[in-house]
C-alpha cells in the first residue's frame, strides 16, 4: 500500500509522531513529508492519506488549513487518518481539520490526539514538566493507530462514510483561549545582547514574518505572527522570548526543523 504522511509541525512535535508512524508503516510505500515541502497536492497515486497538525489556539495550525485550501478536489476519494499534537486539551482540532479536507474528497476514516510537548505551556510555566514530554508508550500507540487505520482501508469497499471527530466539550471550556488567541497576540522579545544575527529564526518562521532589521537584528511582524513558537524554540542563542527581561531557561528541542 502506497500512504503520504503530510505535516505541518509549529517546533517538532508533530513531525517526530509523522517520522514514528513512518518507521511503523516500513512494509508499505510511505512518504513523509511537510506541507512546507510538499508542492504536489493531487493525491491519486495514495492508497491512503494521514495528515497531522499540531494544536495551535485549540484549533489546527494556520498553514495547514491555508495549504489544504489550494487543494484541488480529487476525482476520487482517498481513505485519511487524521492527527493533532496537543499540550493538555485539542478541542476540536481533528474535528475542523476532517471537515476542511472533506470538501476535497478525503475522507476521514480514522483520528487521534497525542499528548506531546507544549510550544506554548514550556514556555509559559516551564516547571510543569507535563509540557515537555510526549505521553507514556507513544510510540506503540503510533504503530496500533497506524495498524488499525490501514486495516480500515483494507476492508473499505464503494462509497466511504466519513467519520467526523465528535465534538468535545474541552472545546467549551477552552472558548476563552480561542476568542482571546483571536484579539490578543503575545509578544514576543528580542534580546540584543544574546542575538547572533544568525537570520536562523527569519529562515524558520513558517508565516514570513520575521525580517532583517537596519541593525542587522530580527524584526517580528506581529500582524503575520501567529504565536506558534517555533522562533523562540529553534533559536540557539535564546535570545527570543516572551519574556521582555529575562531569558526563558527552558525550550523545546524536539527535532530542529
Amino acid at each position: 500500500m502506497k500512504v503520504l504522511i503530510l505535516y505541518f509541525s509549529g517546533v517538532g512535535s508533530t513531525k517526530k509522531i509523522a517520522e514514528m508512524m513512518g518507521s511503523s508503516l516500513f512494509e508499505h510505500e510511505v512518504e513523509v513529508c511537510s506541507v512546507e515541502e510538499k508542492g504536489v497536492k493531487d493525491f491519486l497515486s495514495y492508497d491512503a492519506l494521514i495528515v497531522g497538525t499540531p494544536t495551535h489556539h485549540v484549533g489546527p495550525a494556520k498553514f495547514l488549513l491555508d495549504y489544504i485550501a489550494d487543494i484541488p478536489v480529487q476525482v476520487v476519494q482517498i481513505p485519511t487518518f487524521v492527527y493533532n499534537t496537543k499540550g493538555l486539551a485539542s478541542c476540536h482540532t481533528n474535528r475542523i481539520l476532517a471537515q476542511k479536507l472533506l470538501a476535497k474528497n478525503l475522507i476521514t476514516i480514522y483520528e487521534a490526539d497525542y499528548i506531546a510537548p507544549a510550544s506554548d505551556g514550556s514556555l509559559i510555566i516551564p516547571s510543569f514538566k507535563r509540557f515537555f514530554l510526549f505521553e507514556k508508550d507513544i510510540e506503540a500507540k503510533v504503530a496500533n493507530d497506524c495498524r488499525q487505520f490501514l486495516e480500515l482501508v483494507a476492508s473499505q469497499t464503494g462509497n466511504l462514510v466519513a467519520k467526523l471527530p465528535p465534538k468535545r466539550i474541552s472545546s467549551v471550556i477552552n472558548a476563552p483561549n480561542k476568542f482571546g488567541s483571536q484579539f490578543v497576540k503575545l509578544t514576543i522579545h528580542l534580546h540584543e545582547d544574546a542575538c547572533k544575527k544568525c537570520d536562523l529564526c527569519i529562515k524558520n518562521c513558517p508565516y514570513k514574518a520575521i525580517n532583517n532589521g537596519k541593525k542587522g537584528y530580527p524584526v517580528i511582524k506581529k500582524e503575520k505572527c501567529t504565536n506558534c513558537y517555533r522562533c523562540i524554540h529553534h533559536c540557539k542563542a535564546r535570545a527570543l522570548g516572551l519574556w521582555k527581561k529575562k531569558k526563558h531557561l527552558k525550550v523545546l528541542q524536539i527535532n530542529r526543523i
